[in-house]
């Protein structure tokens, strides 16, 4: 079986680089009669090449990712070529639409639908080009991934697909790499110390889907006991419509900001937090809650998407429409030892269900399923 596996998106980073990255590095981990193929952009080279193993072919997509109208014009040539010259048996695409091809199945993985609940959160033509060029290639699809529960039951609901059609593989957070070196009890972070368990984090972009805004509000409610005890501090990059988060916490006593911090510094916070919190009311996945949960920290987060799904009885659930039902579940959990030590242990043990190995079985699961159609 011959299966070519589109990576070009490894540049991007985030979320799909973690993805193609971590299924990349199992996949041919495994002792497996299947040839691949990984197409990659000369910017991703020397990566791949470390990551592969001299397993598999490695080939050039030929298209910069700034000349957008030369690569949406020509690539439906270069794929045909490819196919023609390589007789690759399935296109497995790493992120939500693929070229159609004249023999080769296609396996599609879609991590979510934010780009249909959230458009603001996408450039005008990208969001068009999305909703025509993702709804074209969802149907067009032999098999669906989806990263989660969540994430099928939107196909679904959106697309109108078969149930059988679709499967849900989780993703993982790979524990090897995201270790603790710095054992220190305090830190500083942009010229801020921060003390070991004096405060609760949260991690995400500042965009209105994040609902930082509420959660700021529900700190604010705290018991001044628990906010004189427990900072909130919040991590991730400026992304859009932010302006009102800038302002609740420049208001709020005990709010620290951070903005984009190392891979090094967000590992020593998980670390040394008290409690991870989980307050957008959209996630595909919801690696936070994992990464916090290698260190058994427990999660207060919303009841909406995934997020109970990943956290699992590592987590308290709220409202997230409801800011008193937010400091609600926070003070339950900051008053209570015998709760807290109980999710802590929770947390831990959730993260052993997921796995970047059985990830990669299941994935070769779905190629085998169709290969028996071939």
């Amino acid at each position: 079986m011959k299966i070519a596996i589109n990576c070009i998106y490894y540049e991007a980073g985030g979320g799909i680089k973690e993805y193609i990255h971590n299924l990349v590095k199992e996949l041919v981990n495994l002792k497996s009669d299947i040839d691949f193929i990984f197409y990659i952009t000369e910017k991703s080279e020397s990566e791949f090449v470390e990551l592969t193993k001299g397993i598999g072919k490695i080939k050039y997509f030929p298209f910069k990712s700034n000349k957008k109208i030369t690569r949406a014009l020509f690539q439906k040539y270069f794929w045909k070529k490819e196919e023609r010259e390589e007789g690759f048996d399935i296109f497995h695409s790493a992120f939500f639409h693929s070229p159609k091809f004249k023999k080769a199945k296609v396996v599609l993985t879609v991590h979510d639908l934010r780009f249909l609940n959230f458009p603001k959160s996408y450039e005008f033509k990208r969001y068009i080009y999305l909703k025509y060029a993702v709804k074209k290639s969802i149907e067009a699809a032999d098999k669906i991934i989806t990263i989660s529960e969540f994430t099928k039951d939107e196909v679904i609901k959106f697309y109108k697909i078969k149930e059988e059609k679709i499967k849900a593989i989780h993703e993982a957070v790979d524990p090897e790499s995201f270790k603790l070196e710095d054992t220190s009890s305090a830190r500083v972070i942009k010229n801020n110390l921060i003390t070991s368990m004096n405060y609760m984090i949260s991690v995400g972009h500042l965009e209105p889907r994040k609902n930082y805004v509420r959660l700021i509000q529900a700190y604010s409610l705290l018991p001044e006991k628990i906010r004189n005890e427990y900072k909130l501090i919040i991590v991730g990059k400026k992304n859009y419509d932010y302006e009102d988060i800038l302002l609740e916490i420049e208001k709020t006593l005990g709010v620290l900001y951070l903005d984009f911090i190392s891979r090094e510094d967000l590992i020593w916070l998980y670390a040394n937090c008290k409690l991870h919190l989980f307050s957008s009311y959209y996630e595909g996945f919801g690696f936070p809650s994992l990464e916090a949960g290698l260190f058994s920290k427990p999660t207060v987060g919303a009841n909406q998407s995934c997020i109970s799904e990943i956290s699992g009885s590592g987590g308290v659930y709220f409202d997230p429409f409801s800011v008193v039902d937010i400091k609600n579940k926070m003070e339950k959990v900051l008053s209570n030892d015998e709760l807290y030590m109980q999710l802590s242990k929770n947390a831990l043990l959730n993260t052993k269900k997921f796995s970047w190995k059985i990830n990669a079985l299941e994935t070769c699961q779905v190629y085998s399923s169709l290969n028996n159609l071939i």
